[in-house]
């Protein structure tokens, strides 16, 4: 109860500030001058951990495996230790066969992987009665997943890793789309994976700043120090014969997370296992959290709260679930997932004793009793969990069941209709109002464009217009660049003055690139207005700060082209394509600039190039009709005219194309 009392209290507050802002307030205003950036202050917390100093550094699991060679063997075994590997058959869940297909109706594409030799292949192709008309094959270099639920395929391009359409789901043994390439979501071979995804479900990658998802390093599996933190000063202590009798005395060159409050272990697999919106802090990357820290040092993470209907859950947020169960809240949060899961030794060679107990400890001889009676009449009932913690469906991953991690009584009673209540932080229940603005923008942005979202961005971000810091002013930059409202922007940063802004605000270089994005959507808001120099000084400065960011790049070349400067666009392209071989838009933008400067031959093949890469591509279409029509090959034209109106009939360029060669035949 108190619990749901604490939800029902944040709603009505959330309702008395929404009612108060309508009567107050119809837009953000953006008339208030936002001044030089104050100085942005970090959570310092003094820790008795020396693998917490920032001399500490990251060994690897080998490392471990002398000292502790039976953890090690077993961990291996294990879902976090089976996590993520190179795609080898041993690795692999699936039965790869001729018959192994995916379609995907919408896209009306099918996708076949294949052994070549022990190299996991991938072919994408289309087919127009028994013709193929389209095949694009590449190489899966990683598989993702432990195979208790699923496979998923990992490519890695020049170093930047790109998720594959294809997922094996693997308790009903089948071939699939990946999670959110569903229901015409499919993004192919370009779905880039950041360090937020890969950081959990690995050990921790080396990310180039200034990409999105170039690495230079992505180790195998997620490893001990995952859980324990750095393990370097404990391995040279411990190999210069410094020991610490543990039975007595912490030893804290590493962390042992059953020494921490249950707070604190909690926080541990929180990281991972409380999988939501992430709003990392000021200052902080998904690298800088270590066991024996408060997750609330380094991210709110945020999930929607609902009231009534069905139990609803994602795949990976069991502590979420777990926080929300009688046991966790009569006990004021003195449970942790650490007294029912040994995290080196898988759940399938856990006895059902050892969940018991952790049950019947605190319930005793009464739940015993209640059990035993049960198994009278029904053998199967030999386990707390299997009433208690039911397997369902979860609503962000197709084709699998998982353990509810709300410990409950089973549920009979009809459910009241399902209602939104809002974001909560999970890990953070005081979290300030504009981190909650900030996880809303990065919710609607990220997961799902409901304009609610956005509505209450305004409410918490609405009191801070007369605050200084340069987060600030990018959190107002993002929230009117998701509502459109680019002329707000404009006189956001003319108020401020547009070389205080690109000298002091947006300066930093990290691995959210986030004063790259703030500088891209200035440069957008600038060039919607046709004003093409300011708009090409933060396109610039956006490059500067994400030189590896291939849709920066592009944006940045566009731009140069609008301006006529073509040479200096295609060697921006180029340098697009030396990094992204297999970046579409930057074969199509290359293949313009040469049609431009009238080098035909070289047009063509960056447009074939880009045709090869994706067949649905229009523009690359309309600029093919175009150039076999600019040297008399009316049949090639009208082959790619034909394509393009058969995917987008009422494309205005196409249409002005056909209109010309119809005047033309007379």
């Amino acid at each position: 109860m108190k619990h749901f009392n604490s939800y029902k209290r944040g709603f009505w507050e959330l309702k008395q500030v929404l009612l108060a802002l309508i009567l107050a307030f119809s837009i953000l205003s953006c008339a208030d001058r936002i001044a030089e950036s104050e100085p942005e202050t970090a959570i310092i917390n003094e820790s008795p951990y020396l693998n917490h100093h920032d001399s500490a550094f990251y060994v690897g699991k080998e490392a471990c495996r002398d000292c502790h060679y039976q953890n090690y063997v077993s961990y291996l075994r294990t879902g976090m230790g089976r996590s993520f590997g190179y795609a080898t058959p041993a690795k692999s869940d699936a039965v790869i066969g001729p018959d192994s297909l995916i379609f995907d109706k919408h896209k009306n594409l099918f996708y076949h992987p294949f052994w070549k030799d022990s190299t996991l292949m991938v072919t994408e192709f289309r087919l127009e009665g028994t013709d193929t008309i389209h095949k694009r094959t590449e190489r899966v270099d990683f598989i993702i997943g432990s195979g208790h639920h699923t496979n998923s395929h990992i490519s890695v391009v020049n170093g930047y890793a790109y998720q594959i359409p294809f997922t094996y789901y693997t308790q009903e043994q089948r071939f699939d789309l990946p999670p959110g390439f569903e229901n015409g979501e499919n993004t192919r071979f370009s779905r880039y994976l950041g360090l937020e995804c890969i950081s959990c479900h690995n050990g921790l990658p080396e990310l180039v700043l200034g990409s999105q998802n170039k690495y230079t390093h992505i180790p195998v599996g997620i490893d001990c120090e995952r859980c324990h933190g750095p393990g370097s000063i404990h391995v040279k202590r411990t190999k210069t014969g410094i020991l610490v009798d543990t039975s007595k005395m912490i030893d804290y060159s590493i962390v042992n997370p059953r020494r921490l409050s249950k707070k604190l272990q909690n926080d541990v697999c929180a990281r991972c296992h409380l999988q939501g919106t992430m709003v990392l802090k000021n200052g902080k990357s998904f690298y800088d959290f270590k066991p024996g820290m408060a997750l609330t040092d380094v991210m709110d993470v945020f999930m929607p709260s609902y009231e009534g209907g069905p139990p609803t859950l994602i795949m990976a947020s069991h502590i979420e679930r777990m926080m929300e169960s009688a046991c966790y809240l009569k006990t004021d949060g003195d449970i942790s997932c650490i007294q029912c899961h040994n995290p080196h030794i898988t759940v399938a060679e856990t006895s059902r004793n050892v969940f018991n107990k952790v049950c019947t400890d605190c319930h005793g001889i009464a739940a015993d009793a209640y059990h035993k009676k049960e198994i009278i009449t029904n053998k199967s009932l030999d386990d707390c969990v299997q009433c208690h913690m039911l397997k369902l469906d979860s609503r962000d991953i197709p084709h699998v069941k998982i353990t509810d991690h709300k410990i409950s009584m089973p549920e009979t009673d009809t459910q009241i209709p399902t209602r939104f209540k809002g974001l909560v932080a999970v890990n953070n229940r005081h979290t300030d109002p504009f981190t909650k603005g900030r996880g809303y923008l990065r919710e609607y942005e990220t997961y799902y464009q409901n304009p609610i979202y956005l509505d209450s961005a305004r409410v918490f971000l609405q009191p801070h217009t007369k605050k200084t810091s340069r987060s600030h002013f990018k959190a107002f930059v993002q929230y009117y660049f998701l509502t459109d409202n680019y002329g707000a922007i404009r006189h956001l940063v003319k108020a401020n003055g547009i070389e205080v802004i690109l000298s002091n605000f947006l300066i930093k270089q990290d691995y959210e690139n986030e004063d790259a994005w703030a500088a891209y959507r200035v440069g957008q808001s600038f060039e919607q207005n046709k004003d093409r120099i300011t708009a090409w000084a933060f396109y610039k400065k956006a490059i500067e700060l994400a030189p590896l960011h291939a849709g920066m790049m592009n944006k940045f070349g566009s731009l140069l082209v609008s301006m006529d400067s073509i040479p200096q666009a295609r060697k921006v392209f180029a340098r697009v394509l030396a990094e992204h071989p297999r970046n579409e838009q930057a074969w199509v933008n290359h293949g313009f600039c040469e049609m431009q400067l009238n080098n035909i031959s070289q047009a063509q093949r960056s447009y074939q190039m880009a045709i090869s890469l994706n067949p649905d591509n229009i523009q690359v279409l309309v600029n093919l009709a175009s150039l076999f029509w600019s040297v008399n090959n009316k049949e090639q034209a009208e082959v790619y005219l034909k394509r393009c109106l058969l995917l987008s009939p009422e494309h205005s360029q196409a249409l002005a194309l056909k209109t010309e060669m119809k005047k033309l035949e007379f």
